[in-house]
């Protein structure tokens, strides 16, 4: 049973040729079915890319859009800055040269409105009322004139 076929040479010929188109055929067919898959890859990486795309593209439109809106108030912002600052200037120009310390004095980080604020707020730490040293607050309801200290009745002091 060990017997081996025998073939012509034209047999041979034709089951070599068969044989070789066979192969040419698979090879072919391999090609194609790597082409294709490669190109199913490439479509979902693609998809994937071109969603990717479009949700930034999405999202700069919104963010332009919201930069729009904001336009207008930033002239009006740096307006509102520019008036704080001249009035800061005016309240310590006022207030003197105590009030310019102080101001120089706070935190950078605080911006001109706080420290306007904190001039109002503190205002009566730079008046100087009749004998009142530089700087030294008023203290209200401690008010009390000449004549209503000396008309109270002085304690004796004890020895």
């Amino acid at each position: 049973m060990n017997e081996e076929a025998q073939f012509t040479e034209a047999q041979q010929a034709k089951i070599n040729e068969l044989v070789g188109q066979a192969r040419v055929k698979a090879r072919e067919k391999a090609e194609i079915d790597f082409k294709a898959q490669a190109e199913k890859n490439t479509s979902a990486a693609e998809r994937a890319n071109l969603a990717a795309q479009e949700e930034w593209q999405k999202l700069a439109a919104q963010h332009e859009a919201r930069v729009k809106e904001l336009e207008p108030f930033e002239a009006e912002a740096k307006a509102y800055r520019e008036l704080v600052a001249g009035m800061l200037k005016d309240k310590v120009k006022a207030l003197g040269d105590v009030a310019r310390k102080a101001i120089a004095g706070l935190p950078e980080s605080l911006t001109d409105l706080d420290k306007l604020n904190w001039l109002n707020q503190n205002t009566s730490l730079f008046e100087g009322g009749p004998g009142d040293g530089v700087g030294t607050p008023h203290r209200s309801g401690h008010k009390k004139t000449a004549e209503a200290i000396l008309s109270q009745p002085h304690k004796k002091a004890r020895l």
